[in-house]
């Protein structure tokens, strides 16, 4: 298979692959970094989606005061019809992305008369891609709209409703390394990807103040996307795949996590990496890889009360002392070495 990414592979920095990735397999993605980084990284993401990916963003800054409403308003951006029109519009939509876009039409006096206007109006939409800093700590009831903006593709205002468009991802910057989103939120998202210091931050060290064309076309990450579809999955690879998931579930370090969206999510990554690697087929190599981006941030590892060997008279103390810091890193390294690879 004839590589969409050519060379351009190589010249990617660690997040403009992550986002790739997501954009693939269509799966939103949990992003971390020291604390220190939060903002740099924020920034770094709205450039890599606009110069690499040519992609609207916006972004909603959360806390424990942000309300639904304020959530649904930042996500928004005027829509744009076509990728032509994308270049003209696209520092617009950026500079609005971190507050409320303005009303199309000036409020009445007398809002019941003209409701039906400002619904007909209001063709905002939802950004291509939605940067949610700190979503963490985001009140249960912000998380519940995130969660049903995930599932259904559309968000109600008190104008209209609007939607997103078809490849909406969302990217969540963590508060810190490790945190968890509510629960079945958390299950949403597809891939997790650690930033550190010594990454770097290309986008912003390179930075100039005209806008630059992105790497990627529209119609590049499409035929992307398509070629994912079709990657084909061995039954060999397979096995191997549900191997990996079944050694996970029964760790005596994991209380928690490997769920079946998280199953499917393993095997949309692995197909996904396999076209920016000029493959029409799933290697054992690209499930691990897969592996340790999509249960970072899934999985619960035990403690020394949960762990299920004290059912059967295990010393607490000892146990504390084997799970002593032991993280979920090693333990995905420890259940990928544990399965047999296929020839």
């Amino acid at each position: 298979m004839a590589s969409i990414v050519d060379g351009r592979l190589q010249q990617l920095s660690d997040l403009d692959l992550a986002v790739l990735v997501s954009l693939a397999s269509g799966q939103h993605c949990i992003c971390s970094s020291p604390s220190h980084l939060g903002k740099d990284l924020r920034n770094e993401l709205v450039l890599t989606c606009r110069e690499t990916f040519g992609l609207q963003t916006a972004i909603i800054n959360c806390s424990r005061k942000t309300t639904v409403d304020e959530f649904s308003e930042a996500i928004l951006v005027e829509s744009i019809d076509t990728f032509e029109d994308a270049e003209e519009g696209q520092d617009k939509a950026n500079n609005h992305a971190g507050s409320p876009p303005r009303q199309n039409i000036r409020p009445s006096a007398n809002p019941g008369k003209f409701s039906s206007l400002t619904n007909a109006l209001d063709d905002r939409r939802i950004a291509d891609v939605v940067i949610a800093m700190h979503l963490d700590v985001a009140s249960e009831s912000v998380q519940v709209q995130t969660l049903e903006l995930l599932r259904t593709k559309r968000i109600f205002t008190r104008t209209a409703m609007h939607s997103a468009p078809r490849d909406f991802l969302l990217i969540v910057v963590a508060s810190k390394r490790g945190a968890r989103l509510s629960h079945h939120l958390n299950d949403m998202f597809g891939m997790s990807h650690f930033h550190g210091a010594e990454d770097g931050l290309p986008h912003l060290e390179s930075r100039e103040d005209v806008y630059s064309l992105p790497s990627f076309t529209r119609g590049e990450l499409r035929t992307l996307q398509e070629q994912t579809v079709n990657v084909r999955l061995t039954g060999e690879v397979d096995a191997y795949l549900h191997n990996i998931v079944i050694f996970l579930r029964q760790s005596r370090y994991v209380n928690g996590g490997v769920t079946a969206a998280a199953t499917r999510h393993l095997r949309a990554v692995a197909k996904a990496l396999a076209p920016l690697h000029g493959l029409d087929y799933v290697p054992p190599s690209l499930v691990t890889l897969a592996a340790k981006k999509v249960y970072p941030h899934r999985l619960i590892l035990a403690t020394a009360e949960t762990e299920r060997t004290l059912r059967y008279g295990s010393d607490p103390d000892a146990i504390r002392e084997v799970l002593r810091g032991i993280t979920v890193e090693d333990v995905i390294e420890e259940v990928i070495a544990g399965v047999d690879t296929p020839l």
